[in-house]
């Protein structure tokens, strides 16, 4: 099942998409909301938690990428969900937009129902470029 849907979401208030299960809609929305705070290494902390171990080096990575963006960028406003889609029960794949001030950046986000550790984060990337969001570009559906 495919379901596209387009969330706007400030921080703290949101309209929440059927498609998206509520831990994933609120881990979600809570890395936004750090985002906005200033707090990079604490977002990516609480969004991989019970992540696997190896994700450390990559969310380091995103970690410095993330910083370098808002440098250039300020903090984020808000976000929206543009599109999501699941397989099953147990995967979910958010496409959200960061809302900055004068500039644009995309995070995918692929959420598993472990049924051991309940929803973890499988991938994270992190897109500057908006025209990479768009479907058919850079191999994505």
């Amino acid at each position: 099942m495919v379901a596209v849907v387009m969330v706007v979401c400030g921080f703290g208030i949101g309209a929440l998409a059927q498609s998206v299960p509520e831990p994933v809609h609120q881990r979600t929305a809570q890395f936004f909301k750090l985002l906005a705070a200033g707090e990079v290494e604490r977002a990516y902390g609480q969004l991989l938690r019970g992540s696997s171990p190896e994700d450390s080096l990559r969310a380091a990575q995103l970690w410095e990428r993330t910083q370098q963006l808002h440098e250039r960028c300020g903090l984020p406003v808000g976000y929206e969900i543009v599109r999501s889609a699941t397989l099953g029960r147990s995967l979910v794949q958010l496409t959200c937009v960061g809302l900055y001030g004068h500039c644009v950046a995309g995070w995918e986000l692929l959420f598993y129902r472990s049924p051991r550790r309940g929803w973890i984060v499988l991938r994270v990337e992190l897109r500057e470029q908006p025209e990479e969001l768009f479907p058919g570009n850079n191999g994505r559906e």
